[in-house]
C-alpha cells in the first residue's frame, strides 16, 4: 500500500508504543512521541499530514490534556 496515513502515537510507556507500532505498522506509517511536548513539537514542524493521533493523557512534560488544549 503506497502513501500510507500516518498514526501519532504519544504514551509516555515504550511498552505502550511499542505494541501500538506493531498492531498498526501494516497498514498506517507510525510517528512515536514520549510526552505530549515532543508530539506538539513534532506537529509544529513536520509538513507530514497526521491522520489520527493515539493520546496518553496522564504523562510527564506535557499531558495529553495540555495538548489538545
Amino acid at each position: 500500500m503506497a502513501n500510507k496515513q500516518t498514526i501519532l502515537i504519544v504514551d509516555d510507556n515504550q511498552i505502550n508504543r511499542q505494541i501500538l507500532k506493531k498492531i498498526l505498522d501494516e497498514q498506517y506509517s507510525t510517528v512515536e512521541a514520549k510526552n505530549g511536548q515532543e508530539a506538539l513539537d513534532f506537529l509544529k514542524a513536520t509538513k507530514k499530514e497526521v491522520s489520527a493521533i493515539l493520546l496518553d493523557l496522564m504523562m510527564p512534560i506535557m499531558d495529553g490534556f495540555n495538548l489538545l488544549a
